[in-house]
């Protein structure tokens, strides 16, 4: 793990997987997510289907760089992505983001094209009103503070339940694992609240989404409650190359029997931006 600074001067903690000479595959991640929830193991998995995998921490969340003024939008992090690319000297990158990072995935599309050769984008939307499950955030984000490393483990658990998919068994062991190393990372809390009132302050993309115009997959699963799949839709329906997958029994995370078919879709849609 290795933090750069981008041309802007913010400071981004990342890491790498695969070949350097293989075509970049920059992983963007979730409200509040560190790096670390793009598992090492899926992350190795795609540097197997012929990817250099980037991914990183988000401002205001784990080694990145904290902004404790707050103030920014989806936009100012769709401009750290395009400068942590300057800063990796990749020109442009095949690109997916999940849950709030497809929504900078978009921005990055939509402010900076020429940096993006294809899009995935995994359970998102193109504005905050298609947030099905906002009381749910706004529960997660409103909880005291773990006073310890154990509460963190079990709260970071019990916030993860709303994300469960019905169609399968939810990995308890890894998010216990996660939790505890999100913790020893770095414990912020109020970096989450920074970054949902940076999906509030953020205008809606619907009436952009038509100058999209790069290869796109739309992931989503039919039992996502937090990020209904109505929004996937009118992406798909906006976004002229784009195909829209709904995945039965996948709630708000990738399980990993689905992993095979989630990377092939990534790397099929890679191709067609590369042919």
């Amino acid at each position: 793990m290795t933090v750069i600074t981008t041309p802007a001067g913010v400071s981004l903690n990342y890491d790498t997987f695969g070949d350097p000479g293989h075509p970049p595959l920059l992983l963007i991640q979730g409200l509040g997510a560190h790096m670390l929830g793009w598992r090492a193991d899926f992350c190795r998995q795609l540097a197997d289907a012929g990817f250099h995998v980037v991914r990183f921490d988000n401002r205001d969340v784990g080694l990145s760089q904290k902004f404790p003024q707050g103030g920014y939008t989806l936009a100012d992090m769709a401009d750290d992505t395009a400068g942590l690319l300057t800063a990796l000297e990749i020109p442009a990158a095949h690109v997916v983001g999940q849950s709030m990072g497809g929504m900078v995935a978009q921005q990055l599309a939509l402010d900076h094209p020429t940096r993006v050769l294809t899009l995935a984008l995994v359970y998102t939307a193109p504005s905050t009103d298609f947030l099905a499950g906002r009381d749910l955030v706004d529960e997660r984000t409103q909880r005291p503070r773990a006073r310890d490393r154990d509460e963190a483990i079990a709260l970071y658990v019990e916030n993860e339940a709303v994300c469960a998919s019905p169609g399968y068994p939810q990995d308890i062991a890894w998010l216990r694992e996660l939790g505890g190393q999100m913790y020893d990372r770095n414990y912020d809390p109020d970096g989450i609240e920074r970054q949902l009132e940076s999906l509030d302050n953020s205008p809606d993309r619907t009436p952009h989404l038509h100058r999209i115009t790069v290869p796109t997959t739309i992931l989503h699963g039919d039992g996502d409650r937090l990020i209904g799949p109505d929004g996937s839709k009118v992406m798909h329906e906006l976004i002229a190359d784009s195909k829209l997958t709904i995945h039965p029994g996948m709630g708000h995370e990738l399980p990993q029997p689905l992993w095979p078919q989630i990377i092939t879709q990534i790397r099929d849609n890679a191709a067609r931006g590369s042919a």
